[in-house]
C-alpha cells in the first residue's frame, strides 16, 4: 500500500470507469441506488475480513478503529486529529476535524450489507459541497463499479466513475476517471500475483482503496464496500493521464509480507521500482497492536471540502 491509502486528507482519494473494462454479473439489489435503507454497520466477517483491523500506519500517521463485541465498526480516528463517528437508525458516518465536517447519510445497502448508495456532504469555514455516490458489486461480493457527482459551492460540479476488474478472486485492474471543468483525469492500476503466495485475510491493497475522500479506509475496513482480494498483490503499477497523455507511471513491488502468529498481516514492505526506496506499512489488531512506531505525525495542510477532487492535486505533488 502507498501512503495515499490511509485516510489522510490529500493522501487518499478518486475512483473511475474505463471504456473496455467489463463488469461482472451484479445481483438485482446491487444495481444503481437499489437496496434497503441501512440502519447499522455490517459485521466485518460478512465481508470476509478474518481479523478486524484496529490500526493502519505508514510509519508517520496512524488510523485507529474500534469495534463492538459482535464485530461491527463503531468509530475511528487519525493520529493528527480527525475523528470518525458512526450513528445508527439510520446509519450515518461523520468525519470531523476542526471546522471541517464530512457526512455520509441516507445510506442504502444490498442483501450482503454492502453499500450501494449514499448522499455525501463536506464543508468548512470557506466552502461546501454535496452530492451522491453509487456502488456496484459482482456475485462474489467484490466492488466492480462506483460513480459520483458532486457540486462545490464556489467551483461548480465535478464527477467521477470507476471500474474494478477481478479474476479468480483477485483484483487485476482498477481505473479511475474524473471530469472537472471540462478536463479528464485518469489513474490506472494493474496488479500481479504470485500464484497463492501471501494469502490475504482482510487487507485492502493500494489502488483499490484510493478513493471516495478521506473516509475511504473506514468504508472498506468496516465491510461496507465488499470483499477484498484472495491474495496480497506482489506488484502494483500506477499510471496517470491527462486526457490521453501519460503524465506519471510508477511500480511498487511487495518485497515482504510479515504475518502475526494467528495469520493476520503484521506489515507489508513495498519497494519503488524506479528509485529503489522501500516503505513499510503496518497493521494492528486487538491482540497484536502496532509496536515501535515514531511518536510524530505529519498532519496535512489546511482541510478542504474538495474531498473527491484528488487526482489533479496528487499529480501536481508528483511533479
Amino acid at each position: 500500500m502507498s501512503k495515499k491509502a490511509y485516510g489522510v486528507k490529500g493522501l487518499s482519494l478518486a475512483l473511475c470507469l474505463a471504456a473496455g473494462f467489463s463488469f461482472s454479473a451484479c445481483s438485482d439489489d446491487d444495481e444503481g441506488s437499489g437496496g434497503s435503507a441501512a440502519q447499522e454497520m455490517p459485521k466485518v466477517e460478512d465481508a470476509g475480513i478474518q481479523f478486524p483491523v484496529t490500526q493502519l500506519s505508514d510509519g508517520y500517521n496512524t488510523v485507529s478503529y474500534s469495534y463492538s463485541a459482535d464485530g461491527r465498526m463503531t468509530g475511528g480516528s487519525i493520529s493528527y486529529g480527525t475523528r470518525y463517528t458512526i450513528t445508527y437508525e439510520p446509519l450515518t458516518l461523520t468525519e470531523q476535524d476542526g471546522d471541517y465536517t464530512g457526512t455520509f447519510r441516507n445510506i442504502k445497502t444490498n442483501s450482503n450489507g454492502f453499500m450501494t448508495y449514499a448522499e455525501v456532504s463536506y464543508s468548512d469555514s470557506e466552502e461546501s459541497e454535496s452530492g451522491s455516490i453509487t456502488w456496484k458489486y459482482d456475485a462474489d461480493g467484490h466492488l466492480v463499479g462506483e460513480s459520483g457527482n458532486i457540486t462545490n459551492s464556489s467551483e461548480g460540479p465535478y464527477s467521477w466513475t470507476c471500474t474494478y476488474t477481478w479474476e479468480n478472486g483477485n483484483l487485476m485492474n482498477a481505473e479511475y476517471r474524473e471530469v472537472w471543468e471540462g478536463e479528464i483525469y485518469r489513474e490506472a492500476y494493474t496488479f500481479a500475483y504470485n500464484n497463492s503466495q501471501w494469502e490475504n485475510p482482510g487487507i485492502y491493497p493500494e489502488g483499490m482503496i484510493e478513493v471516495t475522500g478521506t473516509m475511504q479506509p473506514i468504508l472498506f475496513y468496516s465491510g461496507l464496500l465488499g470483499r477484498t482480494t484472495q491474495n496480497i498483490p506482489t506488484r502494483v503499477t500506477e499510471t496517470d493521464y491527462e486526457g490521453d497523455r501519460e503524465t506519471y507511471s510508477n511500480t511498487d513491488n511487495a518485497v515482504d509480507v510479515d504475518y502475526n502468529p494467528d495469520g493476520s498481516v503484521k506489515s507489508i514492505e513495498m519497494q519503488d521500482e524506479s528509485y529503489g526506496n522501500t516503505d513499510t506499512y503496518y497493521f494492528g489488531y486487538a491482540d497484536y497492536p502496532i509496536q515501535g512506531l515514531p511518536s510524530y505525525s505529519a498532519a496535512p495542510a489546511k482541510k478542504s471540502p474538495k474531498a473527491f477532487r484528488s487526482m489533479k492535486e496528487r499529480r501536481m505533488m508528483k511533479r
